[in-house]
This record gives structure tokens, C-alpha cells and sequence, in this order.
């Protein structure tokens, strides 16, 4: 009878005791809700604390360059004059062999950014369609030309001086050139390249630079809608245009070789057009001509030097030219230079040892047996680089 009543005991203090036990056990979650909270708060004010330690800790330590800056370092910095130029000539028919239109504007872009590497200062496009009517020129030629002329030009200037063309609906997708001349709105360099707007008497002329102040060249009438490349100089001159109601930057006209010149900067490629290599040689903008003329083939020399002994090929450090002024490159289509000799009607009684001071080889021993012209400018500019270098005059 006791073990009864105490079993009833026991099962009563039992059962008072679980309620006791699981409230704590419900309310668990928001105790720990609320933990977590405060945990959560007093981390925030811990990194509110340490904040100013940490920015005062990584106060010595660069910051961490923005794409603009990084931009600016990349971007070639000028160096001594240059006073020698390099031409390079690319034949036309090199995109009549393509076999589409995407690998047409692909071959352009390639021998655009070669000329644009290699420093070159006058792109020429050789006309070698044949059986050529007077007064017509290739597809191929003009296509090439006006697709190197389109990504030389700076981006800020195209709308205004390159008119819209089917050739064209694909150049904005190739890497663009990225020259030094190619500014953008946040860069300053001495010179910059410009397209007239409008000229007034007694006033000067007003260019669009590419900036969000409109220069003034102040005194000169030039041409509307032309080119042209002005001397900003090291920092912004303003000037206050009373009726136009704007402040504008002040500049002066010069030659597009004066930054190569006076401050060594690389200023991009003038586009020519040429008729056969009679055209390419007779062409030539500078006074005199070109003083030495390269020609390159697979049939050409492979040697050590322009002076030295033929036969043995060496590193391109110890390749020796005669000393020049306005150099001359001059590659051939699929058929190799001979056959644009061949169709060039004032030339077709000379070979090319008559036209070209030196005619070489610069990729001898090579593994495939043709090397297409897109991928021979490439090379050969390469290999000519150090000599071209070295032994053109400053």
C-alpha cells in the first residue's frame, strides 16, 4: 500500500517537473536568436573599432591603381626624336585570296596592328589586280585601305571623317590599335589630333579634339572637316571665346611628324594607295624618295648581313643594314613579289634585284611550305626590328 501511494508520488512530481523542463527547451530559439543577434551586433561594432586601425594601417601602402592609371602606364611614353620613317607595302590581292568576308577583315586587322607595333609611318596598299583599267582600282586594295585607314583613325574622330561603308560593318570588332595618338577623354599628351569644325576671320579655328573644351587655333583659316594635328602643350591653355560664352583650349597646327620628331612618340600610319610597285617606288611623299628599299621572298637572300657574306643566317641582333632615312618594306600577294613586277607595266622589264636595294629572305629554313603575307609582315617586321632600329638615322 506505501510502495502504491509513493509510485502516485512519483509519477506527479514527474509529471510537474516536465513543463518546468521544457520551457527553457522552447524557448531556446529566441534565446539563441537573440544571441546571435548580439553576437552579430557587437561584431559590427568590432569592425566598427577596428576600422580605423585597418585604414590606418594600410595608410602607407599604395593604392591599387584604377584602370585609367593602368591604362596610362601601359600606354608608350616618348623618348628621343625619331627622324627616320619606315614604310611597309602590303599588296591588295592578299584579301582577294581570303575565302570570306570575316577572314578578309581579320587579315586587314592584322596588317593594321603590325604597323602599329612595329612603329610603322606610312602604310602603303599595292594595287596588283591584273589587267587593271586606268583610273580603277581593285577590291582587294581598296578594301584593305580603308579598313587600316578606319583603325588608325582615332576612335573620337571617325563619325566625322570616315562616311559609312559596307567594307566597314565589321572593323569595330577588331582589337583596335591603341596607338598613342588614339586619347581618350581623360588622357593629356602635348599634341593630339583634331578635325576642324569651323574657321572665322579674325577669330581662328575651332577643332574638335576629342575633349569636353572645343581648341582654338587662333589666326588660321583651315580647311572644315580636315585632319589635323595641333601642340596643345604640357598643361591646358585656356582662353575665355567672349562670343561664344565658353572657355577653349588654345593650340597650334604642325606637321603629323612632329610628335615623332621633337618627343619620340609613335603618331600612327598614313594610308597610301598604289598602283602596281611602280606606283609604290615612284609614290613616295618624301623628298628624294626612299633611300632604301626591302624587298622580302622566300626567294630572296638569306643572309648574314646587307654587307656581310650570303649564305649564313644569323640572330636579327647581327643583322646590318646600309644607314637610310626613309626605309622601304615592301611584301608580295600569294605569288610572292615577282608576280607583282611581273603585272606592273612600266616595271615589266626589271627584276626585282633592280627595284629593291635588298632582297631577302627573313624567314629562311621555314617549316610549312608557303607562309601567307598576314603572317610574313608579322615576321619579317620582327626580325628587321633591331637593325631598323639601329641603323636608321635620328
Amino acid at each position: 500500500m506505501g510502495s502504491k501511494t509513493d509510485k502516485r508520488k512519483k509519477r506527479k512530481a514527474a509529471a510537474e517537473a516536465e513543463p518546468a523542463a521544457a520551457a527553457p527547451a522552447e524557448q531556446q530559439p529566441a534565446d539563441a536568436a537573440a544571441s546571435k543577434k548580439k553576437q552579430k551586433h557587437d561584431g559590427s561594432s568590432k569592425q566598427q573599432q577596428q576600422q580605423p586601425a585597418a585604414e590606418a594601417k594600410a595608410a602607407p601602402q599604395p593604392a591599387s591603381p584604377s584602370s585609367a592609371d593602368e591604362d596610362e602606364q601601359r600606354r608608350p611614353k616618348g623618348g628621343p626624336g625619331r627622324r627616320f620613317t619606315v614604310t611597309m607595302a602590303v599588296p591588295g590581292s592578299i584579301i582577294d585570296n581570303t575565302q570570306n568576308f570575316e577572314m578578309a577583315n581579320f587579315v586587314a586587322g592584322q596588317v593594321a596592328r603590325t604597323a602599329a607595333v612595329f612603329n610603322v609611318d606610312e602604310l602603303v596598299v599595292v594595287d596588283d589586280t591584273p589587267q587593271r583599267k586606268d583610273g580603277t582600282v581593285g577590291a582587294g586594295a581598296a578594301f584593305l585601305a580603308r579598313v587600316c585607314q578606319y583603325l588608325e583613325t582615332p576612335q573620337y574622330l571617325r563619325k566625322a571623317l570616315i562616311p559609312m561603308h559596307p567594307d566597314l560593318r565589321l572593323a569595330g570588332l577588331l582589337p583596335p590599335l591603341d596607338a598613342p595618338h588614339h586619347l581618350r577623354a581623360t588622357e593629356w599628351q602635348p599634341f593630339r589630333e583634331g578635325v576642324v569644325l569651323k574657321a572665322e576671320a579674325g577669330t581662328g579655328s575651332f577643332v574638335d579634339v576629342g575633349l569636353d573644351r572645343t581648341a582654338l587655333v587662333e589666326g588660321s583659316l583651315l580647311t572644315v572637316n580636315a585632319r589635323v594635328t595641333l601642340r596643345l602643350g604640357e598643361s591646358a591653355r585656356v582662353k575665355f571665346v567672349e562670343s561664344y560664352g565658353e572657355s577653349m583650349l588654345l593650340g597650334e597646327v604642325v606637321l603629323p611628324s612632329a610628335p615623332r620628331e621633337e618627343a619620340g612618340l609613335y603618331w600612327g600610319y598614313a594610308t597610301r594607295l598604289a598602283k602596281g610597285i611602280s606606283g609604290l617606288v615612284q609614290g613616295a611623299p618624301f623628298e628624294g624618295g626612299y633611300d632604301l628599299k626591302l624587298g622580302t621572298s622566300e626567294h630572296g637572300q638569306a643572309r648574314s648581313s646587307a654587307r656581310g657574306a650570303r649564305g649564313r643566317v644569323v640572330l636579327p641582333g647581327n643583322l646590318e643594314l646600309p644607314r637610310f632615312k626613309h626605309l622601304l618594306i615592301a611584301f608580295g600577294g600569294p605569288e610572292g613579289l615577282e608576280d607583282c613586277l611581273a603585272h606592273d607595266k612600266r616595271f615589266t622589264k626589271q627584276s626585282t634585284t633592280d627595284v629593291f636595294d635588298l632582297y631577302l629572305n627573313t624567314c629562311p629554313g621555314q617549316g610549312s611550305r608557303t607562309i601567307r603575307t598576314e603572317e610574313a609582315v608579322l615576321i619579317s617586321m620582327a626580325y628587321l626590328q633591331t637593325a631598323v632600329v639601329r641603323f636608321g638615322e635620328r
